[in-house]
């Protein structure tokens, strides 16, 4: 059975899946049961990947890449917590390979984990832009996972757990820190902005902070305080971490590439589109702003073409002018 899952799969990620086969496939992805083999079948395809040829997305393809991100549902954590990460995966896997849409979706409310997997192995990779229930925003590079309860309510620290990369943007909350777990690595916020490399978070953890501050530390002692252009390098093989100054926008050039709007509000996006852009954002219309939608753009898309995309999905008017993007509609 294992091995005809595997190459199913396999077949699955190099387009040679029958109608009937998809349907397996969207099947046997929808139990969680399958990790294993789905990860084998991406190892036993990322050589021919590499060696493939993509065609660049234009804007139009935009709207289609919306159009299959809106059936990548999250699914609850309660019951298989471990499964979600690999089942996101195999759904943004789907979309890369053109079959279409596919549903993941349960009754239940969903404890949401965003995950992000290459989209297409050796060629091109997606970001992805969450917004957690206090507020605060976070970015995550390719090939990362966050983890976090669906609401902070009743607790004392705001607690996610991270392996990759992401920058925070952290919701001031003096009475209630703001904890990121990677591997061995506690940091411990209450209010700023900083960026974390966590990719090997056994062996290696690298934190750089833009504003605010912020403390490290291991499982026995803090390894450091640190304020903005600092950071702070640790390893397991080494006694000490190492704690430097640096240009920590250099550090965060990253966050400029793809731009990933997964199921945010109109109001959400704003936020995006401000910091990316480097406009400012005004509502004549209150009821836009919770407008939800889901949607992908390249960075190489200038922001007339992120805000006429926009434009089409929700129904609102976005325009631009004097660097102010004012956005109006008769809301959702």
């Amino acid at each position: 059975m294992e091995n005809h899952v595997k190459q199913l799969f396999i077949n699955f990620i190099l387009d040679r899946c029958s109608p009937s086969e998809i349907e397996e496939v969207k099947t046997l992805v929808g139990t969680g049961r399958y990790e294993v083999e789905w990860r084998q079948a991406l190892e036993a395809t990322e050589q021919e990947f590499a060696h493939r040829e993509y065609p660049d997305l234009n804007i139009n393809e935009a709207g289609l890449f919306e159009k299959i991100n809106q059936s990548i549902a999250t699914r609850s954590s309660r019951k298989r917590q471990k499964n979600l990460t690999w089942i996101a995966a195999a759904a943004m896997l789907l979309l890369v390979a053109g079959i279409g849409l596919i549903q993941l979706t349960t009754g239940e409310r969903p404890q949401k984990v965003a995950a992000i997997k290459s989209l297409a192995p050796g060629k091109s990779s997606a970001r992805k832009w969450v917004k957690l229930p206090d507020g605060t925003s976070v970015q995550l590079n390719h090939d990362s996972y966050l983890e976090y309860a669906d609401t902070f309510e009743g607790k004392a620290f705001r607690e996610v757990r991270l392996i990759g990369e992401a920058y925070f943007d952290v919701k001031h909350d003096a009475r209630h820190p703001f904890v990121i777990y990677t591997g061995k690595i506690k940091t411990t916020v209450l209010g700023t902005a900083f960026n974390i490399n966590a990719y090997d978070a056994n062996d290696a953890v690298t934190v750089t902070v833009t504003r605010g501050k912020v403390r490290i530390e291991d499982e026995k002692r803090v390894l450091g305080i640190l304020t903005p252009d600092q950071q702070l390098a640790w390893n397991a093989k080494s006694p000490e971490p190492l704690k430097i100054k640096v240009n920590a926008t250099e550090t965060i050039e990253w966050k400029k590439q793809d731009l990933i709007m997964d199921d945010i509000t109109l109001d959400d996006a704003a936020q995006m589109i401000a910091e990316r852009y480097g406009v400012k954002i005004q509502f004549s219309n209150e009821k836009v702003k919770s407008c939800r939608f889901t949607a992908a753009f390249l960075n190489r898309n200038d922001i007339t073409q992120v805000l006429s995309v926009v434009g089409d999905i929700t129904g609102a008017t976005l325009t631009l002018k004097n660097n102010t993007v004012t956005i109006d509609g008769p809301g959702c």
